[in-house]
């Protein structure tokens, strides 16, 4: 493009040469109409003082229609006016508006005159033509360069939409072969085919820079593809970030795992709420090769606060599973946070308590763990052969349910499964088990286990078990999938956990339903001829103190009963936990039923724990909430209701200290499932093909698909204009 000199706006001050003259003649001059005041224009008159009108950069035709005369500019030095097009292109011509600058108000007629000479209508035809001339070879150069840009942008948003949707949804971009037509050129080669046979545009730019190998700039290659990566990452990682300084209050979760590469990956990840009101759980990062010791995790962790700008004076929360390294009163995790702030409450995982609950009561008698041996035990049985398995499938034929379901020592629902699978497929599974005993062309080995299995089943305390825990842990599992939603808080688990503990003592009176239900499923009766160890008596014991139950009541007593105390003491003792934080903010749910002194003697409390978030009119602002709570229709149920009640009816700044509050208790977190859930995304991405991945490509992978949601909202133009700045001598966009 052709360069030129910006000459002066003032015309008074032009240097009248031809660098001058082809600016103006490109580009126009500017007729300074900003200050319309035009004070440096005034002129004493012996009758009056004028000045110049913005009447006379205008001209009236007969028609009555108004035309501007862009010609005129205004010279602030002198305060006159100036044509433009004679003052550059009338060499010989002589005049006020072309030498000093026209200024006499009293006659603006000369102006009318003036423009209708011969010599202004030649000096405004040389200025175009010149204009014109000049034009032509920019205009040309103007174009290449815009041709160039849009082609160019046309193949970068193909590119960035097919990194983008690969990477929201974790799929792996390279394969064996970086050809274009090779089969095995992996999924991002494959997507780009895919739209080049609908899209003639990237058809013709593949075949012409599909495979023309280093030096030739075509941004179809994976390290083309790899910045992209990393730049929507880092513009996910940013927008999280900001909303948390935003939100300013926030929970830290964090749990650990090894990978693929027997690489420990400590996830980090933050709960805060949105502008909405509306809790998130949002992953941070991956951190490698922590260690499990309390002060090598808060090591890592500050040193990742420090690199993203977050306040740990902030934090309000901190929630992990029951691990005596992350919850240890004294040198565990939470207690190394809380020595940086104390107010940073521990809440410890509600799923995994509850787990914890299911598991003890499950290894606390003999009845209890030999059920859930068995059900393994069937499991493996079938799924050992596919021999096996297809006589267990041909049995089902009939029914909905074709399989058992094996136990994990993770997944609690796993347990209800396979118990409810055996529950319903009581009468099929035995008739399996039998057609395999009695199938002559079947190992003795595999009859044994048949025989076993089925000896198990025809025992009446199994098929009570089965239809015991089948209802307890139906329970359970709905409850556990409950606690694992980000949009739970403490209230809504105390609630949950008291409702399950209130369950549990109901099923003490129960035992009889349970044992009807079982006798109809097996038609057994209770073993009356019982084995019984000779027991070594004490030296102050007598033969007749010794008690024995029959059956029956060994079942119940020794078993139902203490199976059912187990659940109730664990429910007890976990739910203390969570009782213990609920109470600090209880009264956010009694707005309307505490009295005035009962409000603002909570209120009072609370704030004395928070005196650095809440001020000393905290109490008068909850008084003044109850009173709107009772204006309006519906009263909110939740804190979660009532904080997005503050911001869809924009009260939260009239009620700024309860917008506080709800903020805080909304960031606690009641279970770290966000961080288990990061686990599943880390073994798809980090699979034995790609085991060899780096920390950066893995967290920028790991943090495109766990928050696809904001990976999906990403802006093409933004992510290409950033990629233009790094390439700007490459290629112009």
């Amino acid at each position: 493009m052709i360069d030129f000199a910006t000459p002066s706006k003032d015309p008074a001050l032009w240097e009248l040469n031809e660098t001058t003259r082809d600016y103006v003649a490109i580009n126009d001059a500017c007729q300074n109409l900003d200050d319309l005041t035009f004070l440096r224009s005034k002129r004493n008159y012996s009758d009056q003082s004028r000045r110049l009108s913005i009447n006379l950069f205008q001209r009236k035709l007969l028609n009555g229609e108004k035309s501007m005369r862009n010609y005129l500019i205004y010279s602030e030095s002198t305060g006159s006016v100036y044509c433009g097009p004679c003052r550059l292109f009338s060499y010989k011509s002589t005049g006020a508006l072309i030498t000093e600058g026209f200024s006499d108000w009293k006659h603006p007629e000369y102006v009318g005159v003036h423009e209708n000479s011969k010599s202004h209508i030649s000096s405004v035809l040389a200025m175009k033509e010149r204009g014109c001339n000049l034009g032509r070879i920019d205009k040309k150069l103007t174009d290449m360069v815009e041709t160039e840009i849009k082609y160019w942008r046309n193949v970068l948003i193909r590119v960035v939409a097919t990194v983008k949707t690969l990477s929201s949804r974790g799929l792996p971009f390279r394969g064996p072969s970086d050809k274009f037509g090779s089969p095995h050129n992996g999924n991002y080669m494959m997507a780009l085919e895919l739209i080049a046979e609908f899209d003639p545009f990237l058809s013709s730019h593949i075949e012409k820079f599909g495979n023309v190998g280093k030096g030739y700039t075509s941004y179809l290659s994976f390290q083309t593809c790899q910045e992209f990566i990393t730049m929507m990452a880092h513009k996910v990682q940013n927008q999280i970030i900001d909303e948390v300084k935003k939100a300013k209050y926030y929970a830290i979760i964090i749990d650990s795992t090894p990978d693929i590469s027997h690489i420990d990956q400590l996830s980090i990840i933050l709960r805060y709420t949105l502008d909405s009101g509306k809790p998130v759980e949002r992953f941070i990062e991956f951190i490698p090769n922590t260690g499990h010791k309390a002060q090598d995790m808060i090591d890592a962790l500050i040193k990742t606060f420090d690199k993203h700008d977050i306040d740990i004076n902030n934090c309000r929360g901190q929630s992990y599973d029951n691990a005596s390294n992350m919850s240890g009163v004294y040198n565990g995790l939470q207690a190394k946070i809380k020595q940086l702030n104390s107010l940073a409450y521990y809440v410890p995982c509600s799923a995994h308590s509850l787990n914890l609950v299911g598991e003890c009561a499950a290894v606390c008698c003999k009845e209890g763990s030999n059920f859930f041996l068995f059900l393994q035990k069937l499991y493996t049985f079938f799924s050992a052969s596919t021999y096996r398995w297809k006589l267990l499938q041909d049995v089902f034929s009939q029914s909905d349910n074709v399989s058992v379901k094996r136990l994990s020592d993770t997944r609690w629902s796993a347990r209800a499964e396979a118990c409810s699978s055996l529950n319903t497929n009581w009468n099929e599974i035995i008739l399996a088990l039998s057609n395999i005993l009695k199938n002559d062309i079947e190992k003795e080995v595999t009859k044994s286990e048949a025989r076993g299995l089925l000896n198990q089943m025809d025992r009446i305390e199994t098929a009570f078990m089965v239809v015991f825990w089948n209802k307890v842990l139906e329970r359970f599992n709905a409850t556990n999938k409950k606690l694992q939603t980000v949009e739970i808080d403490i209230e809504s688990v105390v609630c949950l956990y008291n409702s399950l503990h209130q369950y549990v003592k109901e099923m003490r009176n129960m035992f009889d339903i349970y044992e009807k239900l079982a006798i109809e499923k097996t038609d057994l009766t209770y073993l009356t001829n019982i084995r019984r160890k000779k027991r070594k008596l004490q030296y102050d014991e007598s033969p007749g103190e010794e008690v024995h139950f029959d059956s029956r009541e060994s079942l119940k007593v020794n078993s139902y009963f203490v199976i059912l105390d187990k659940l109730d003491a664990e429910l007890e003792k976990r739910k203390k936990s969570y009782e213990n934080i609920k109470e600090k903010f209880s009264f956010l749910l009694k707005f309307t039923t505490l009295s005035s002194s009962e409000l603002d003697l909570s209120a009072n409390e609370l704030c004395k724990i928070y005196n650095n978030n809440l001020g000393e009119s905290f109490s008068n602002e909850c008084q003044h909430f109850r009173n709107y709570l009772l204006s309006i229709e519906q009263i909110p149920r939740t804190v979660l209701e009532m904080s997005m009640l503050l911001k869809e009816k924009i009260i939260s700044d009239l009620f700024p200290y309860i917008d506080i509050v709800s903020r805080i208790f909304l960031c606690l977190s009641a279970s770290n499932c966000s961080a288990e859930r990061s686990f599943s995304t880390l073994k798809r991405i980090k699979n034995y093909l790609r085991s060899r991945l780096t920390e950066d490509h893995l967290n920028s992978f790991a943090i495109l698909n766990i928050e696809n949601e904001i990976c999906r909202t990403i802006d093409y133009e933004d992510i290409i204009n950033e990629f233009a700045c790094t390439k700007s001598r490459r290629k112009n966009f």
